[in-house]
């Protein structure tokens, strides 16, 4: 690793730590970095694990990251892969060097001043006319191409998981160095690809709506939905993020709500002692358009020695969009963080405590939309108000996502007319158990 990779590696840091706010990185917690990992996300659609963010931050490294960290990086920091930026940071270095040789040169030949500054002047413009016409050359190359890429996908099974799916494409007029497929957000599911082979197969763990992308170098070139039914309850944890680990259901709670004890979380490999994921997810088309939609569900965590801020997180995946809502422990509202569509909330940057409660009892959550407008409704209480722009969709998925030990109740998602298009009590996870919950 040479001086100038690290040099701008740190500039990288500075820069992110800056625009999310997040300061005095040596005093960092594990929130902070796990803040600081959904914010990369939400950038670049790209997560980094906790331990990989901990590695660069404290300088805890031989050589550089892998390139694909490296851009995910890089462009959260400056909108740039690590390549460009790197290309970009020499070529300065070296406009800076050919400006003091410039002006050393005109001090010293005075008597040539004014051919040099014309030169200076035709140079540049004449140089600028041949990038500037090569440019739009290979930008109406590049629309030509996008054009005539191939994309498709047929999943091998209906309503069941493991889901192999089959993707169809056809990059032989693409003029690049390499190719990969991502099935999703998931970065850890990116696989190259190469020119004469036109399939590739893929196995989906879990379900969800996903977007598939085709990449050329480091460019999306294409993308299109996956979406992987599956019109049932089902469960995973991750350990770490890049491990999926799923449930049959014979495995979970003997209770009438959505749980699973931490002995079974043990017999299948999971450490409750160290950064875990748990999930729950019902995926499927549940016509109802997100940006008119009343959602409604109850939920709790169970206390753990290793998670200090336990936190709920509450999906509603769109055609187009997503909602994500956090609902921490008391005194947590600095880990807090909401995505409606196109409108982000950060409790680092805006005070969020109010989406904060004893995460240990029952608790309700309500999300209100109506034309975009969102109303946000903790134990009866209001609690949030936002609004966005660009629609979401229609709702794919229901799904949740707890740092910890959390159960899920009383789901039900309701149309624009107060039609109820999903109702799940789950009493018949246990029919002899009657519910005895006590609410705030």
């Amino acid at each position: 690793m040479t001086q100038s990779d690290q040099a701008i590696l740190e500039g990288i840091k500075r820069k992110i730590a800056g625009d999310a706010n997040l300061q005095e990185t040596a005093k960092w917690s594990q929130k902070d970095f796990d803040f600081l990992s959904y914010f990369i996300e939400e950038k670049t659609a790209c997560r980094l694990s906790v331990s990989t963010l901990k590695r660069i931050w404290s300088n805890d490294y031989q050589r550089l990251p892998h390139i694909s960290t490296l851009d995910a990086l890089s462009k959260t920091a400056f909108d740039k892969n690590w390549q460009r930026l790197k290309s970009a940071s020499l070529s300065n270095q070296v406009e800076k060097k050919d400006r003091t040789f410039k002006s050393t040169f005109l001090g010293q030949k005075k008597k040539f001043k004014k051919v040099a500054v014309a030169l200076l002047v035709v140079i540049p413009m004449f140089l600028m006319l041949i990038v500037g016409a090569e440019a739009f050359q290979k930008k109406q190359k590049r629309k030509e191409v996008m054009a005539n890429v191939t994309f498709n996908h047929e999943k091998t099974f209906k309503n069941k998981l493991p889901n192999t799916v089959v993707f169809n494409y056809d990059i032989e007029h693409i003029n690049a160095d390499s190719f990969f497929l991502q099935q999703s957000w998931d970065t850890f599911r990116k696989v190259e690809i190469f020119k004469g082979i036109k399939q590739r197969t893929d196995i989906y763990y879990i379900p969800g709506y996903f977007t598939a992308k085709l990449f050329a170098d480091d460019k999306i070139v294409k993308e299109m939905p996956v979406h992987v039914i599956y019109e049932d309850w089902f469960m995973a944890a991750r350990q770490p993020m890049s491990n999926i680990v799923t449930f049959d259901k014979n495995l979970w709670l003997r209770e009438n709500y959505l749980g699973i004890a931490t002995e079974t979380l043990g017999i299948k490999g999971i450490d409750i002692n160290k950064e875990f994921q748990l999930a729950y997810y019902y995926v499927k088309d549940f016509e109802v358009d997100g940006d008119n939609l009343t959602y409604k569900t109850s939920f709790k965590m169970e206390p753990l020695e290793s998670v200090d801020c336990p936190m709920a997180n509450f999906h509603l995946q769109g055609t187009e969009g997503y909602y994500w809502i956090m609902i921490g422990n008391k005194g947590c509202g600095s880990e807090v963080y909401i995505r409606t569509g196109d409108t982000l909330h950060n409790g680092k940057t805006q005070d969020l405590t109010k989406l904060t409660t004893n995460i240990y009892q029952w608790n309700e959550v309500e999300i209100n939309t109506s034309n975009k407008n969102v109303q946000l409704i903790l134990n009866g209480t209001e609690v949030f108000s936002t609004s966005y722009e660009d629609s979401i969709g229609g709702i794919m998925e229901i799904s949740y996502f707890f740092n910890g030990m959390g159960m899920v109740d009383d789901v039900e998602l309701a149309d624009r007319q107060g039609k109820v298009k999903f109702f799940d009590d789950l009493e018949y996870l246990n029919p002899r158990k009657r519910k005895k919950k006590a609410y705030h």
